[in-house]
């Protein structure tokens, strides 16, 4: 007997659609096609929704800044399985660092009561690079992260010239976060801590001149990099006719698609982690999605809410939410033309699944995993504030038009919610290794 059927939907594939039956044993795909037969504890109506793979967000922060390790693991996840994600990478804040093995194995006691499946990144530095290569080798972690440029507060920031020996030393893809440390360093002494120069503090010209030294590096000594947060039109001009030569995947949040510095209105709260970009910025990434040139969608989540934005800029954390916005975000894209729905399964399941080696992820096929999404194309709704799961009752994208939540979410092959709406008894999610 199967655990589920789910029939005549029309499942999403980023290179195809297929009207299929699916069944679901022991929380796997066990057949794909049509019709399926045999008797179901649980059937499901697919006629007029599509199916797409559950969401893989790789940039999430589980807790408010310097909050320490032990963050509300619960609360995030309700919130992101609610809205159509069932695997997330954290990417600890780096005030409270994971930096070694205790510290990641801290991060992942902390994480046991999550409802989705969690990676968590682990952060290298000059010093610990032998440790951090046995914890990803050991698949502690999903991946080694270095964040190179700097920082007034030198939290784990490593000088940009490191990057190359560092990633020789490193097992698997490495996230990374670049800008030029030179640059930096002398916006910040122009400027001090001024109130609303976040952009004018971490100019676009760090990064992208980061990202052309960086493409000459794997040129030279190629290594398999996600960066983690492109945001600028003169870096993705560096990297973009190289793609097919270097081992370069490129993620991108909705801060950086959907906020710019000339639109956003919400004032200094907008601090965030790169920078918000100006409009040229924004209108190039989506430009390069729709040509296929980026790779993933995150939602580098930070739980801050409106309040905690309200101090002087020095003392402002960065960061915004949007664990639960990000797929609503991008099927009111879908509905506006701005991206195919092909797009949305390629960037949010599909490939963030395959970069990170994570089996049974990211499609619909017998074996895989049976985190399923039902939904509808076409509706969309404006959104309010309102409680989030999360515990953040605020959003940066509020008044945005943007898609419905799933019909029904499928994590580990049981329906666990409907229409935005946690049902039934949720399990934990398991620990995902890269």
């Amino acid at each position: 007997m199967y655990d589920l059927i789910i029939r005549d939907a029309t499942i999403l594939h980023s290179a195809r659609r297929l009207v299929a039956d699916i069944a679901v044993k022991d929380g796997k795909v066990v057949e794909v096609g049509g019709p399926i037969y045999g008797r179901t504890k649980t059937e499901l109506p697919g006629i007029g929704r599509f199916i797409m793979p559950g969401v893989i967000d790789t940039r999430v922060r589980a807790g408010r800044p310097g909050d320490g390790i032990g963050h509300d693991w619960h609360a995030l996840s309700r919130a992101a399985l609610a809205a159509g994600t069932t695997a997330i990478f954290d990417l600890p804040d780096a005030r409270t660092p994971v930096r070694d093995r205790k510290a990641l194995a801290a991060a992942r006691e902390a994480s046991q009561g999550s409802l989705v499946d969690v990676g968590h990144w682990i952060q290298a530095t000059e010093d610990n690079l032998s440790e951090v290569a046995d914890a990803v080798s050991a698949g502690e972690a999903v991946g080694a992260f270095i964040r190179a440029g700097w920082a007034s507060d030198a939290t784990g920031t490593v000088d940009l010239d490191a990057v190359p020996e560092m990633l020789a030393a490193l097992p698997g893809r490495v996230g990374l976060q670049v800008e030029d440390g030179a640059i930096l360093r002398k916006a910040h002494r122009k400027l001090g801590d001024a109130e609303g120069s976040d952009a004018l503090l971490r100019p676009g010209r760090a990064e992208a001149d980061a990202l052309q030294a960086l493409v000459e590096w794997l040129k030279e000594s190629p290594h398999a990099v996600h960066l983690v947060g492109l945001t600028t039109a003169e870096g993705l001009n560096h990297v973009d006719p190289v793609r097919g030569d270097i081992p370069l995947s490129l993620g991108v949040s909705p801060q950086h698609l959907f906020l710019s510095v000339e639109t956003h209105k919400i004032g200094g709260a907008a601090k965030t982690d790169p920078p918000v970009r100006n409009e040229l910025d924004r209108r190039a990434l989506w430009s390069a999605i729709k040509r296929g040139r980026i790779d993933t969608f995150h939602s580098a989540h930070v739980p801050l809410e409106h309040s905690e934005k309200l101090v002087p800029y020095a003392e402002r954390p960065a960061g915004l939410p949007g664990v639960d916005t990000l797929l609503p975000l991008l099927m009111g894209a879908v509905k506006n033309g701005r991206i195919g729905f092909e797009e949305v399964v390629r960037m949010c399941s599909e490939t963030p699944a395959r970069l990170f080696d994570l089996q049974g992820k990211g499609r619909i096929q017998e074996g895989a995993d049976a985190d399923l999404l039902l939904v509808r194309e076409g509706n969309t709704r404006r959104l309010k504030p309102a409680p989030a799961a999360s515990g953040v009752t605020w959003s940066p994208f509020l008044g945005r038009e943007v898609g419905l939540l799933p019909e029904v979410v499928i994590a580990r092959g049981a329906v666990v919610a409907r229409d935005g709406v946690l049902v039934g008894d949720v399990s934990n999610g398991v620990f995902l290794r890269g």
